[in-house]
């Protein structure tokens, strides 16, 4: 099934950013999430549930820096303001991991909010 996934995931992307580097990161410890990043495009946030997996987010990519990579789902904060949640993946660490900034605090710095899995992270 998460092949099967992989697959069409990277299907649909692929016409979109045909030179660009996909990141895949994929929960290995029990939780069924999926993270799809295109350096420099759209990503896209995966859940499975008992049914089946479904696309739950679209993702803006806010970071990179060639280890990881971070998006933030459009519209998760005000016009002009950082966004609240990012989610990350960091391929040497082989983690999905989130990030957050307090919107209470305008300014205020981006902190990890931790480690929501291992996962295996391939590029294609």
């Amino acid at each position: 099934m998460r092949k099967l996934l992989l697959i069409a995931a990277m299907a649909a992307l692929t016409p979109a950013a045909a030179n660009a580097a996909t990141w895949v990161a994929i929960c290995t410890d029990g939780k069924n999430v999926q993270y799809n990043q295109t350096i420099g495009g759209t990503g896209f946030l995966y859940l499975t549930t008992d049914k089946g997996t479904y696309q739950t987010a679209r993702l803006v990519q806010t970071f990179y820096n060639g280890t990881a990579v971070c998006g933030a789902v459009h519209g998760n904060a005000p016009d002009g303001a950082e966004p609240i949640t990012q989610v990350c993946t960091n391929k040497s660490r082989g983690i999905i991991y989130l990030k957050y900034q307090n919107p209470t605090r305008p300014g205020s710095s981006v902190q990890d909010a931790g480690t929501f899995c291992k996962a295996t992270v391939s590029l294609h």
